[in-house]
């Protein structure tokens, strides 16, 4: 079965977002990492048709979207604090 418009417009989101959210990352490294991973997993599953397989992908990519999110968050305050930089 072929995927719908609805899913293909999900996934586009997904891997847009994914990309936008990389941009959030602290460092240079972490944002490319991010990029280089979400491109390597979104063409190495166009060519999936079965519904069950892109359900999941879709869900995955879900989830790490939401890590991304999380680790930008974590990191950028991590690299802010004055007692992190002390250490050094």
């Amino acid at each position: 079965m072929a995927p719908t418009a609805a899913t293909r417009a999900r996934a586009l989101s997904l891997y847009r977002q994914l990309l936008r959210s990389a941009k959030r990352m602290p460092t240079p490294n972490r944002q490319n990492y991010v990029i280089r991973k979400t491109r390597k997993e979104y063409r190495g599953n166009l060519h999936l048709t079965d519904s069950e397989e892109i359900d999941f992908a879709i869900r995955l990519a879900d989830t790490n979207l939401d890590t991304v999110m999380v680790q930008a968050e974590h990191l950028t305050r991590l690299f802010n604090d004055p007692q992190y930089q002390d250490d050094e």
